[in-house]
């Protein structure tokens, strides 16, 4: 889904995705979500008083976080399995 114009209240402008719903969690762009943590992250430490807002980036961010914390044990999975596949007799 394309964002076509303004902000939004999570901060998010002009010609920036968020993933469709059917969108698989695992496929989100690692360095994407991560950039857009921190974009959370630095909103907050600003210490912006909208309640509204900040509860709606919050809820982001333990979604981005989930996404980013699953792909790492995945990544962390496929590892151990290379290893295992190249270090058996």
């Amino acid at each position: 889904m394309l964002i076509s114009s303004g902000s939004t209240p999570l901060g998010m402008t002009i010609n920036q995705t968020m993933p469709d719903k059917k969108t698989k969690k695992s496929e989100l762009d690692v360095a994407k979500s991560f950039a857009e943590l921190e974009s959370i992250a630095e909103w907050f430490e600003k210490g912006e008083a909208d309640l509204d807002v900040g509860l709606k980036k919050y809820e982001r961010a333990m979604e981005l976080a989930e996404v980013l914390r699953e792909r790492l044990e995945n990544a962390e999975n496929k590892i151990t399995e290379i290893q295992k596949k190249h270090n058996s007799p």
